[in-house]
């Protein structure tokens, strides 16, 4: 899969982040907070999984699907997963699918 958005480097720091959007870490945090009610990690990580939710119905695999959008750790992947969707990733394929 082709990684042209930022949210998807598995590396993305907070500076890089400000780097990148041109505002200083202190301030790029206090506007997340305030807009999103989240810190940086779990922002960047919402588009992350929307990214994720978006190859899961195209047909990859979790595997794949958790590394082409930018995370790292399986458990990491996982606990968002269950975050914001309520079910771990197989069950809710298990209910997608059936």
């Amino acid at each position: 899969c082709k990684k042209e958005s930022l949210f998807l480097a598995p590396d993305l720091t907070r500076s890089q982040l400000a780097r990148r959007v041109l505002v200083p870490v202190k301030a790029q945090s206090s506007a997340i907070n305030q807009s999103s009610s989240d810190n940086v990690s779990r922002f960047i990580n919402s588009y992350r999984m929307e990214h994720a939710f978006d190859l899961l119905d195209q047909g990859c695999s979790i595997t794949s699907s958790m590394f082409d959008s930018g995370f790292k750790t399986k458990s990491n992947f996982n606990r968002e997963f269950l975050r914001l969707n309520g079910y771990a990733p197989k069950t809710w394929l298990a209910h997608k699918i059936g």
